[in-house]
């Protein structure tokens, strides 16, 4: 434990935990998973007396930096770059909001002041995306 190797596997434990999860939110269930496979261990690892509890503390934080904020990072981090690449209009922006719209490029509601709150007066326009 605690060794470079221990260390490089648990990072990459989370970073693909974060790439799981950013593909499909089936991998909350990988994430689940790992997430008891952990809990037995730390279980295990202060069930021996053996050790001193620092010991249990030390490995109680080694997992939360790498299998909970590193993956947390990452996956912040992935969206953000996916935003700042893909701000083009697409055939798919009907399935957004107006709000989202008007940030893409080339959409027809790029750069609209889309308020907050709806005036008395106002005009409204509703859509329907799903065609029964």
């Amino acid at each position: 434990a605690f060794s470079p190797v221990w260390w490089a596997w648990l990072s990459i434990t989370g970073t693909f935990l974060a790439c799981t999860i950013s593909v499909k939110f089936v991998g909350l269930f990988i994430f689940i998973y790992v997430g008891l496979r952990t809990i037995s261990e730390l279980w295990s690892i202060l069930q021996d007396l053996s050790k001193p509890f620092m010991y249990t503390v030390h490995h109680f934080m080694a997992r939360v930096v790498c299998l909970i904020i590193l993956p947390a990072v990452l996956y912040t981090l992935f969206f953000y770059i996916h935003l700042c690449i893909l701000n083009r209009s697409g055939n798919g922006d009907g399935f957004f909001s107006s709000g989202f719209q008007s940030q893409l490029r080339g959409n027809s509601l790029y750069n609209a002041s889309m308020p907050r709150q709806v005036a008395y007066g106002a005009v409204v326009t509703l859509k329907n995306h799903r065609a029964y």
